[in-house]
Order: structure tokens, then C-alpha cells, then sequence
């Protein structure tokens, strides 16, 4: 289409100037400008020797969007082809090797860097329902490491409160460190904790919303009040006993 479309402006464009180039005669009958400035080109006459000579060109529309030896849908206006066409025509593979060699020593780090980033991603902080009754909605996503397996002994930081009031936090403190699946339950660690770091990595942030069913043995909690844990996943580490 961009060749029909290129071909229709230059023949707009060349025709006032053929205007001028085909001159009037004084007969009836016209007679056509020089062969170099016609629109087409006539079969040689049979008495005529053909000629060597190539046309100049002047109205080949082929320079616009490449020769035949280009391929089929060649544009010289697509800069990434026109820039990879003059870089291999001009420094050859070689060339183009040690341009790309390059490239790689001056971002060589950045790329490195962003290839193995494991920083977390931000959470969607959708809702996440369990048929237990624990829910937890995710702020950030861990990348790190393995996710927690029974036996693991995990590294977490938690913030415990009942409303608006807290009960345990570990911000000036150490993590929390339990072996997963262990048996009874030490600390603040509960089956909601538990379940609630299923699938986590390190570096990943969770809200659990547990039920009194879930909470730590021995807790009393009014009627219809979760347990809040704000929990951020430190470490997991494989249990070897």
C-alpha cells in the first residue's frame, strides 16, 4: 500500500514538470519529448538496435522504497533496518561484533544488575480468602530464596495487635525463629501463621486476618475479632533435623 501510495504522489508531482518537457508541434499529431524524459518505456523497434544505456532513473519509484534485490516489503525509512543495513555494509560482522562488544563493556553492569535484581514486587493487596477462615492480603512479594516447607526454619518479623491495640511486635527486636510444623507452638507463632506463610518468599510482606480457631492456644478473643499479624518473611532456611 505505501508503494501504491508513492507512486500516485510522484505522479502528481511529475506531472506539470512532463508538461513542459513534451513540446507542441506545429501538426496535428504530438510528438513525445526525448526518450530520457518519457513517462514509459516503448518496445525497440524492430530496426533499432537496442541499446546498453540504462535509464537515468529520474522516474524510477523503486528508489523510494529499495530495489528488487532488497526483498519484498524493503522500506529504507525504517530506521532500525537502516541502521542495521548501514552497520553491516559498512563495518562488516566483524565490525559489528566489536560494536556489540561495546555496547556489552559499557552496560554490561546494568544489565547484570537487572538480570539478577530479586528485590520484592508490590502486591496487588487483593483479598485472599482460605477455607480455614484465615485471610491475608499481600503488600509486597518476595523473591528470594525458597518458599517455606514443613521442616524449614523460618525468620519472620511480626507485628500482633487486636484492633488497635498491640500486643507483640518485633520492630526492636530480633526476628521470630521457629522450625515449621514444630510442635507445641512457641511464642507467637500459630496454625494462622503457619498457613498464612504458604508460599512466601524472603523479602515478602503479608496481612493475616486469623480466626479464633487459628490463634495461638490459650488467647481469648471477643466474638467475631481476628487476629492481626503484619508479618515480613526473613529467612528460610532448610531443616536438616
Amino acid at each position: 500500500m505505501i508503494r501504491s501510495y508513492t507512486s500516485f504522489l510522484l505522479l502528481v508531482c511529475i506531472t506539470p514538470l512532463a508538461a513542459f518537457v513534451i513540446q507542441p508541434h506545429t501538426t496535428p499529431t504530438t510528438t513525445l519529448a526525448p526518450k530520457s524524459t518519457r513517462l514509459y518505456s516503448e518496445p525497440p523497434s524492430p530496426d533499432e538496435p537496442e541499446s546498453d544505456e540504462k535509464s537515468d532513473g529520474r522516474y524510477d519509484v523503486t528508489k523510494l522504497t529499495g530495489g528488487a534485490d532488497d526483498g519484498a516489503g524493503f522500506n529504507q525509512f525504517d530506521p532500525v533496518l537502516t541502521a542495521t543495513t548501514f552497520l553491516s555494509r559498512r563495518f562488516g560482522i566483524v565490525g559489528g561484533l566489536a560494536i556489540f562488544a561495546t555496547f556489552l563493556f559499557v552496560e554490561g553492569d546494568e544489565i547484570v544488575k537487572a538480570l539478577g535484581d530479586k528485590s520484592p514486587l508490590e502486591g496487588d493487596g487483593v483479598v485472599v480468602s482460605k477455607p480455614s477462615g484465615l485471610s491475608y492480603t499481600e503488600s509486597l512479594i518476595g523473591r528470594s530464596g525458597n518458599v517455606p516447607l514443613a521442616g524449614s526454619v523460618i525468620g519472620l518479623r511480626a507485628k500482633v495487635s487486636i484492633g488497635d491495640t498491640t500486643i507483640y511486635d518485633t520492630k526492636d527486636d530480633k526476628p521470630v525463629a521457629f522450625k515449621l510444623g514444630q510442635r507445641p507452638f512457641q511464642n507467637i507463632v500459630c496454625a494462622g501463621v503457619e498457613e498464612g506463610i504458604v508460599g512466601m518468599k524472603v523479602g515478602g510482606k503479608r496481612r493475616l486476618e486469623v480466626p479464633k480457631d487459628l490463634a495461638p492456644p490459650g488467647l481469648v478473643l471477643p466474638e467475631g475479632v481476628n487476629l492481626v499479624y503484619d508479618i515480613e518473611l526473613t529467612e528460610v532456611l532448610a531443616g536438616y533435623f
